[in-house]
């Protein structure tokens, strides 16, 4: 059964940043799609002119514009209920949180599942669930509304915050701390050993047991197959909001502060401290030890080794402002001609067609 566009806007208009609806009020919407595969019955979101002009006629139960192309909706078809947004990607995101997210509860499951093995000092709420095989330790705290799925472990003493969902396969580690409204995807490890050892003599590795643990905010998502290693002694501390793409890893003692992105493959060496809305693109990685201002955005597979401590665009290995790293990159792509412009100079020459590369001089 679908939602009426005007129940759309009553309920959820000003939350969703939409502000006017045209065309249609009474159009159902049954679900949501991408404007390129989207069909009647859709809400869609036209995110520009561009999108707007690839159409060709398509019909849909609703459509979101921003409001720059307010003066486009009456031209849509009259059976079509026109939603106009103040922010058309929030829009985007938040409808389809409220509407249109995957349902958790689909797989079947009672509750709590009958090969789930709860210590009987752990108290679930009725409004948590608990996938098959499912393993959770003496003294755990299981938060309300919570979705524990298949083969998660909770070890000892640690703690779940409201509204969590933990995917399958998550391993949240002893005296963990995980906030609200968090999102942990499959097979990541929150607070697996610290890398700490120390070497003897004859260069056999000593284990430095890592008795911290990993606090990890509110609203925080954790991509599949990430790694967050617990601290030495302290914490190793994830701020609220940040989002994780899969494959990362932060290692011990790390610091990271409050909306932080990092992207598919990010590697964070112990000990660093990353301030608050710091973007590490596919790849980043950091030494250890170090010190990251907020408002820092490394790119292009960003190789960091000695603090940064002034916001801006850094890119490259080992990194470069952007500007640098842009005009490095233009004389990069000119070396070749500098060459040859350079040996004409100085009076030689290249011996080219014989494969060696050499050159001789021209006496």
């Amino acid at each position: 059964m679908g939602t009426v566009a005007s129940d759309i806007l009553k309920e959820s208009g000003e939350e969703c940043y939409l502000i006017a609806l045209e065309g249609n009020k009474k159009a159902v919407v049954e679900g949501m799609a991408s404007f390129e595969t989207g069909g009647p019955g859709d809400l869609v979101v036209l995110p520009d002119k561009e999108a707007l002009e690839k159409l060709n006629g398509r019909i849909f139960a609703a459509v979101v514009i921003p409001k720059e192309l307010a003066k486009e909706a009456p031209k849509f078809p009259k059976d079509t209920a026109v939603f106009v947004s103040a922010a058309v990607e929030l829009s985007h995101a938040l409808l389809k949180q409220k509407l249109f997210t995957h349902d958790y509860s689909k797989g079947g499951w009672k509750k709590i599942h009958a090969s789930a093995v709860i210590h009987e000092s752990v108290k679930i709420p009725t409004s948590t669930s608990i996938g098959p095989g499912v393993v959770i330790e003496k003294g755990a705290v299981i938060g309300k509304n919570c979705r524990v799925m298949a083969n998660a472990v909770i070890e000892h003493n640690a703690v779940i915050g409201n509204d969590v969902q933990i995917h399958p396969g998550v391993i949240i580690g002893w005296e963990c701390e995980i906030g609200d409204e968090c999102n942990i995807l499959s097979n990541s490890v929150i607070g697996g050993d610290g890398f700490g050892f120390s070497q003897d003599q004859h260069f056999n590795h000593h284990r430095i047991p890592q008795t911290g643990n990993v606090v990890i905010g509110k609203k925080v998502t954790v991509g599949a197959v990430n790694t967050i290693d617990r601290g030495t002694y302290g914490s190793t501390i994830v701020g609220d909001g940040c989002i994780m793409g899969s494959l990362c890893h932060i290692g011990h003692n790390v610091t990271v502060g409050v909306n932080c992105i990092m992207t598919g493959g990010f590697l964070c060496g112990g000990s660093c401290t990353l301030g608050d809305r710091v973007v590490a693109s596919g790849g980043a990685m950091l030494k250890d030890h170090l010190n990251i201002c907020s408002d820092v955005y490394l790119l292009h597979r960003a190789g960091v080794v000695q603090d940064i401590t002034e916001p801006g665009v850094y890119a490259g290995s080992p990194v470069l402002p952007m500007p640098n790293y842009v005009k490095s990159n233009a004389i990069y792509a000119q070396l070749d001609e500098m060459r040859q412009k350079l040996r004409e100079l100085t009076g030689q020459k290249s011996l080219t067609g014989n494969g060696s590369g050499s050159s001789e001089s021209q006496d």
